[in-house]
């Protein structure tokens, strides 16, 4: 790496990574996109065809606006590089805890919208499933499929053609605070720059905690399954009765089928042995047997990902108290991608100094400034 000085290093080009290098860059801001891996790869979470994008959700209502930016922001972005990168797809919710599915309608509300709702026997009809009288049932219709691998691509390309630069095959291993500029050291040099986006997923708490910044983050290892399915209609599935939902969207491959999960996980490190995760595959397939008519008896592939978790499943959006010019986003829980375009334009404002015009307080670092005990390394999550 040249010894010349960058205004904004954003560290981790995962999707929220990528989404911020691009609105720094359309900022003006000479940025550098710095990533440990040779891009592309399928290491970090930001891998695989397809995620849900909804407004319903169960966490604080600051969330919503959030989420509803950012399909505005997906749409735009799918209009400049003339690709569809979201599906429309509705969301089936289903629960057999009322406060959980009257928190998730609320969040419907909030955003502006009605959420449809059904009874079992309306919602079996539809989606040829098998609920029983004793669930809860709505759809979020302002929902779809997100077209992951596509959306990352269309967004480092973007960056790319607007003068942004990318160093991958780049680990850092240290960050080092600093005013006017900090450092970033790596087995392969150092870069410069006057401000830092972190956005490096299960490596965040580590480079961040000699900083004096301690985030009870655990990276949990996790899986999906692709299962055949012909019957159920294009559409997104949660059952939030269990706090590791069950969920189901379109895998958006040639075959047409759906991409399945219990969205737990075993919580270890990136790099280590690969963990037994034959639960999450027995537990699926007990579920989604009893409530789907899925062709086949199991699911025909598996999908491997990673996820970072915080104790409350909420994200940290945040910044360094030490050393005010870093910045970073981390603790998504698996439902980030949804969230970057938007996530990215809070931490262009939060870098500049700019209303980003969202209250990002529910999400600052400070709420586990007391907490003592994160999960420990292989316990099931």
């Amino acid at each position: 790496m040249d010894k010349d000085i960058v205004d904004v290093v954003v560290l981790g080009a995962g999707v929220i990574g990528s989404c911020a290098a691009l609105s720094l860059r359309r900022a003006g801001q000479n940025t550098l996109l710095i990533e440990q891996y040779r891009l592309p790869h399928g290491r970090g979470s930001s891998g695989g065809l397809a995620r849900i994008i909804r407004l319903a959700n169960t966490g604080p209502p600051q969330l919503t606006p959030i989420m509803d930016d950012a399909y505005r922001q997906w749409m735009k972005l799918s209009d400049i590089v003339k690709e569809e990168l979201i599906s429309p797809a509705p969301f089936l919710v289903v629960s057999q805890r009322e406060e959980s599915i009257r928190k998730a309608a609320a969040s419907v509300e909030l955003g502006g919208k009605v959420p449809i709702w059904l009874t079992p026997a309306q919602a079996n009809a539809k989606y040829s499933t098998r609920f029983t009288d004793d669930f809860r049932i709505f759809e979020d219709t302002m929902a779809g499929v997100i077209r992951a691998d596509r959306c990352v691509a269309a967004v480092q390309r973007l960056y790319r053609e607007a003068g942004g630069r990318v160093l991958d095959d780049w680990p850092v291993t240290e960050v080092r605070g600093g005013q006017p500029l900090l450092t970033l050291k790596g087995p392969r040099g150092d870069v410069q720059a006057r401000a830092l986006v972190l956005c490096a997923g299960p490596w965040t708490a580590s480079l961040l905690e000699p900083l004096g910044v301690h985030l009870p983050l655990r990276p949990v290892r996790t899986k999906a399954m692709i299962w055949k399915n012909k019957t159920f209609p294009h559409a997104c599935f949660v059952d939030l009765t269990d706090p590791n939902y069950f969920y189901v969207l379109p895998a958006l491959d040639a075959a047409g089928r759906c991409k399945v999960g219990h969205h737990g996980g075993i919580v270890t490190s990136p790099g280590g042995a690969e963990p037994d995760l034959s639960h999450l595959t027995k537990d699926s397939i007990v579920y989604f047997n009893k409530f789907f008519p899925f062709e086949e008896a199991k699911p025909e592939e598996e999908e491997l990902c990673w996820y970072t978790v915080t104790p409350d499943k909420e994200c940290i959006l945040d910044r360094c108290p030490r050393h005010s010019n870093i910045v970073y986003a981390a603790g998504f829980t698996g439902t980030g991608f949804k969230l970057a375009p938007t996530v990215g334009n809070i931490l262009t404002g939060m870098v500049l100094g700019h209303d980003h015009g969202f209250d990002i307080s529910p999400f600052a670092a400070q709420r586990f400034a007391h907490f003592k005990n994160p999960l420990p390394l292989n316990s099931k999550y």
